[in-house]
């Protein structure tokens, strides 16, 4: 997790697999179940051929996935960054840890699950492989796990724990399966310049349990020694431990000799996900999400979920512009990626950031104030992102009191800040057609515009009420389309409309907040800017109460 992610890249899942068993629905982006009805492209070519306003139009025409929808409608999600290293005191291990150091005296993973349902948690991610290769559950495919530590005798399972303990509060599964491997490439695995070549997967070990062979799914996949290891791995995680909502994979190579490379078989990964937990979410090294760019939870001011992006080899793709780059998708960006881009894409943004100052527990940290998370929560969440929050289980196993009692003061601040949609079920009128959609509190619904760069909601409370909070959202089923609005009240005592704010991206969320109160009956937005016809599904207004 030190590493910069300047290396990561998405994967278009598009190579062709053959499975010996079983058919892979590489492309299928919908629910699990659904009907076979064709989606609008979550994908566009472009070409350096196309103008501006011809990319322009093109990102207009882009739409999320199912999964990506439900993705961004978590807001808020976990990781638990747990392992060796919580004994050692490193925060990238080396592959040669004793594993009996891994013994947690009170694991207790139904305290995890209760912090984080009070946290107001929605999914959580245990680093079931961190870079050092250490596997928090008995795998057949390496030694170096829990079941050669003394910890419950080696038959402890905290992934299994974990799973289930997220289940019973109510709370989706994610897992973080490390690309990299110290362990492996000590055991000659990783980067051992081996070619790609089929395998079958999974691969068979002496005294396998899965004894009914003929009723495992197997699949005949491209991959290098140690892409198989990692296919092996994948496929115990994806079919033994329940439904897996996210797979959660970092662009990390080995600290190993510069000359030594592995070069990672994204496509026959994503594929295996696809094809075994089709509505997982693939972040932030994975077709459906990316990599805000920082570790500090932060999202640009103006967070584009449609982006350029290029293709990088092995069915993978990466970004066009660079990764940090201030502006990943406005008119301009887009016009400048036009040389190197291949493609635009639905791939928003996740927001990473640690509780402490480490991605594992030390026990001379603290974590970070409430007023710091709330303003993380605000610059994340609140510019058309999602949050990851880390809190590190302790060398007992459990997530510390001082965090556990942060995570609750954090949803109580979030909860004041905004407390009440004065806007909900309010009167509300305006071009288009829906004007009432947009304060029904259904993310499904929305006031359409008349026509891109036009249409103007304005919304009566009924009373005049003090407002400095302001949520918006499109319905982003049609796309991400506002380019530009202006917020206004008709202020008590005025004869005409003031000047509150505005706004240049909105996308699944977006929180504007007022350094001064403004009071007033009627509001209004004008939409000034688009791509296409603006579809909003949110506009309310709220008091903050802190």
């Amino acid at each position: 997790m030190t590493v910069s992610r300047r290396l990561f890249v998405t994967a278009a899942v598009t190579t062709a697999v053959a499975a010996s068993s079983t058919s892979l629905a590489l492309a299928a982006p919908g629910r699990t179940g659904a009907p076979a009805v064709p989606e609008a492209p979550y994908r566009i070519p472009i070409s350096p051929e196309d103008s501006p306003d011809e990319v322009v139009t093109k990102a207009s025409h882009v739409r999320p996935t199912e999964r990506q929808i439900a993705w961004q409608r978590l807001e808020q999600t976990a990781f638990l960054h747990f392992g060796v290293n919580t004994f050692t005191g490193l925060e990238w291990g080396t592959g040669d840890e004793d594993p009996d150091v891994f013994k947690p005296t009170g694991l207790n993973t139904d305290q995890w699950a209760r912090a984080l349902r009070d946290g107001g948690f929605k999914l959580a991610i245990l680093t079931v492989k961190h870079h050092d290769g250490f596997v928090l559950y008995p795998s057949r495919y390496t030694k170096h796990s829990v079941v050669s530590s003394s910890w419950r005798d080696g038959k402890g399972d905290v992934l299994r724990a974990f799973a289930d303990s997220l289940r019973r509060h109510g709370i989706k599964v994610g897992v973080y399966i490390s690309p990299a491997d110290e362990n492996q490439y000590l055991h000659g695995v990783y980067a051992n310049g081996s070619a790609r070549s089929r395998r079958t997967i999974p691969t068979p070990v002496d005294g396998d349990d899965r004894a009914d062979a003929a009723a495992v799914r197997s699949f005949t996949l491209d991959a290098t020694d140690y892409g198989a290891h990692m296919l092996n791995q994948l496929y115990e995680v994806l079919t033994e431990y329940g439904p897996i909502d996210e797979v959660w994979f970092d662009g990390a190579q080995g600290r190993i000799p510069p000359e030594k490379v592995e070069t990672y078989d994204w496509d026959s990964w994503y594929a295996v996900v696809r094809a075994l937990a089709p509505d997982a979410t693939v972040a932030v090294r994975g077709p459906d999400v990316r990599w805000v760019g920082n570790e500090g939870g932060l999202a640009r001011e103006n967070e584009w979920s449609v982006v350029p992006v290029k293709d990088s080899g092995n069915g993978s793709i990466d970004y066009a512009l660079k990764y940090d780059a201030p502006d990943q998708g406005s008119r301009e960006a887009l016009a400048e990626a036009r040389e190197v881009a291949q493609y635009v894409q639905w791939w928003p943004a996740e927001c990473d950031v640690s509780i402490r100052p480490g991605w594992f527990y030390h026990e001379d940290e603290q974590p970070k104030p409430v007023e710091q998370l709330t303003d993380i929560w605000f610059r994340s969440v609140g510019r058309n992102s999602v949050l990851l929050l880390n809190i590190p289980p302790d060398k007992r196993g459990l997530l510390p009191e001082a965090d556990v009692a942060r995570l609750r003061e954090f949803r109580e601040r979030i909860e004041r800040e905004l407390p009440e949609d004065f806007a909900r079920d309010a009167r509300a009128r305006g071009d288009g057609r829906r004007p009432s959609q947009a304060i029904d509190g259904d993310p499904d619904t929305a006031w359409a515009c008349p026509a891109p760069s036009r249409g103007t909601l304005t919304v009566d409370l009924g009373e005049a009420r003090e407002v400095d909070r302001i949520r918006l959202g499109e319905e982003i089923r049609q796309g991400q389309q506002l380019e530009h609005a202006v917020i206004e009240a008709r202020v008590s005592g005025g004869s005409g409309w003031t000047f509150v704010s505005e706004v240049d991206t909105v996308g699944a969320s977006r929180v504007l907040t007022l350094a001064t109160p403004v009071r007033a009956r009627e509001w209004r937005l004008r939409v000034t800017g688009s791509r296409g016809a603006v579809r909003l599904a949110e506009f309310g207004l709220y008091r903050s109460r802190v």
